[in-house]
């Protein structure tokens, strides 16, 4: 039989209420669910009470480790946790989500004209890898499945649209890697541990920091900071992660020239300028956009050239801002990832809870799922010991009534 709608839960039905809330896409789906398959009866309102409070309880947590980090000294930040197993290959990746968020929820319209109600989720991966290293590049010769890439030309498309904003997490190709006809080996994934959360890039650099602090990320002989050109990915690499290898994803450089390609000559020039690119050698793709932008009489300022040749603009910008984090060769011989793929998944991940047109969240509520959500996707089960942390604080006192 199903529980009646306020009788007293029990700590096991409790999980198993935020465990369907934080998995199923919506609190109804999660409702039925547990009735469906558990014969439980918990309705989409008391689910979401628990998965608030456990959230809650979980920020707070977040909260104090954070703290905790800023009060030690540098040296003993840069040193990593000493109690913590360091990885042979840390690396980290940054990205955003998208959510709608309700900050006046029921009281004031939230749409102001030219507002939105869209925001930004931060995301980021630790992943634990290993691979080898190499005397030289194992891999010089250019993958000819790039010079043809589907997912590069659909990811130059969408950055055209929203200048790579979270909208484009949405495709998922998979690792780009995984094509790869040269025999190149990325690393391998051995343990990925997510965070995700609604705060500014600079207080999510220092819930990045924290977490890979314990798990002694900075005692590792190999680090790598892989993301895209915004700028705020890399402000957080230099203040927090300045001895990791900043990485410039392979794929968003590949889209760029891509789309300056099409502009110049249809396409053509793209096999050559992806080849240089893969081989290091991106100050010929920047003479070369160069060249065109004098043979067709443009402007370094951007904003008074053609909108159809700014796709040559646009690239020669991001390549030149960004050349120092394009160094492929080394990072293969150094056995480094070359994609942010494994951020573009787990974003998805993120987003089949969050993000829908039908969905609207208050501010406090976004970020309790988020971190709820972070929690189960991953590997180390970070709510396996905090739910026993959490009923030994809450024991000997009738603490699992049912809201209604």
């Amino acid at each position: 039989m199903g529980l009646p709608a306020r009788s007293t839960i029990t700590p096991k039905v409790l999980q198993k209420a935020v465990w369907a809330g934080v998995n199923n896409v919506s609190y109804p789906l999660a409702s039925s669910a547990l009735l469906e398959l558990a014969g439980l009866s918990l309705s989409a309102k008391q689910i979401r009470h628990w998965v608030q409070r456990i959230g809650e309880a979980r920020l707070s947590e977040r909260g104090q480790a954070l703290q905790d980090l800023q009060a030690l000294t540098l040296p003993q930040r840069r040193a990593g946790n000493p109690t913590a197993c360091a990885p042979e290959l840390a690396v980290i990746l940054m990205d955003g989500g998208r959510y709608q968020r309700r900050d006046n929820f029921r009281t004031e319209p939230t749409h102001k004209p030219g507002g939105t109600h869209w925001r930004e989720d931060k995301v980021g991966c630790l992943l634990s890898m290993a691979s080898n290293v190499h005397a030289c590049d194992p891999t010089p010769e250019f993958p000819a499945w790039l010079a043809t890439s589907s997912a590069v030309a659909e990811l130059a498309k969408m950055s055209e649209k929203t200048a790579f904003s979270a909208t484009a997490k949405e495709t998922d190709n998979g690792p780009a890697e995984a094509h790869d006809e040269t025999l190149y080996e990325p690393p391998q994934l051995l343990a990925r541990e997510v965070l995700a959360s609604g705060v500014e890039s600079e207080t999510f650099g220092w819930q990045l920091e924290t977490r890979a602090w314990e798990l002694g990320f900075p005692a590792a002989q190999r680090q790598a900071f892989v993301a895209d050109g915004a700028s705020a990915n890399w402000k957080v690499q230099r203040r927090h992660f300045p001895h990791a290898t900043p990485i410039l994803d392979l794929m968003h450089a590949l889209s760029y020239a891509w789309s300056a390609a099409q502009v110049v000559d249809q396409g053509q020039s793209y096999p050559r300028w992806a080849k240089w690119i893969w081989q290091g050698q991106v100050a010929r793709v920047i003479t070369a956009l160069d060249e065109q932008q004098n043979v067709a009489g443009m402007s370094t300022d951007e904003s008074v050239n053609d909108d159809s040749q700014q796709p040559i603009q646009r690239a020669r910008t991001y390549f030149t801002n960004q050349q120092a984090r394009m160094n492929y060769p080394e990072y293969r011989r150094q056995g480094l990832p070359l994609t942010s793929s494994h951020i573009e998944s787990t974003i998805k991940q993120i987003n089949r809870r969050v993000k829908g047109s039908e969905k609207f969240w208050r501010p406090e509520s976004a970020e309790a799922i988020l971190q709820l959500r972070a929690d189960a996707l991953s590997d180390s089960r970070p709510l396996d010991k905090f739910w026993s942390r959490w009923l030994k604080s809450n024991t000997g006192s009738n603490r699992y009534q049912t809201a209604a």
